[in-house]
């Protein structure tokens, strides 16, 4: 793989796992979730891609 491949596909991961965590972020605040909690799923579901992810949609989203 050249470097320029390399660089696209790194950009793009990082792409993915920040959009990733931006609507997590965005669902938690808008099931009106306290902002600690919306901040650690934010950040949890970006630096843990696909688990963070996961996560979040089988225990964040269940209403209290």
């Amino acid at each position: 793989m050249t470097t320029q491949a390399s660089a696209v596909a790194t950009l793009l991961l990082l792409l993915i796992m920040v959009s990733s965590g931006l609507w997590v972020a965005f669902d938690a605040r808008r099931r009106t979730r306290p902002w600690g909690e919306v901040i650690a799923w934010g950040l949890f579901a970006t630096a843990f891609l696909g688990l963070g992810l996961f996560l979040y949609l089988l225990w964040g989203r269940k209403t209290a």
